[in-house]
């Protein structure tokens, strides 16, 4: 009678056990945080605003990078101050990789071959700035 007893225990606390694991995996899945979508419209400047906040994560940081590579990659007379400017905030921030800021480098070289020079010169300005 005591080693019935001490089974029918036993398989209780098991079946406790198994169900408190099956609500913990089941109240995980259903705390995941849904993919945030921007919630405002994204514009160079603010593009711009987060390559030189200096407390920008990588994760914005490369995100800042694909956006202006993709929807603001050709430069004109009037902005090639801003997108040299852009590279040096790049190289000197303290979240960035050299992946990153090359990426961002040859992308603008390749959409605009005739500022080539002077962007290769402003990365050349941001990685002497490192130091």
């Amino acid at each position: 009678m005591i080693t019935v007893n001490l089974i029918f225990t036993i398989a209780g606390l098991l079946f406790v056990l198994i169900a408190l694991v099956g609500i913990y995996v089941w109240s995980a899945k259903s705390k995941t945080v849904p993919a945030s979508s921007p919630e405002s419209i994204e514009t160079f400047e603010s593009l711009s605003t987060v390559i030189q906040n200096r407390a920008s994560s990588h994760a914005q940081l490369h995100h800042a990078v694909e956006m202006i590579v993709n929807h603001f990659g050709a430069i004109s007379p009037a902005t090639i101050a801003t997108y040299k400017s852009l590279v040096e905030s790049l190289c000197v921030h303290p979240h960035t990789d050299s992946k990153l800021v090359l990426r961002f480098e040859k992308a603008l070289r390749q959409t605009n071959p005739k500022y080539a020079h002077d962007i290769e010169h402003a990365l050349s300005i941001g990685l002497a700035a490192r130091g």
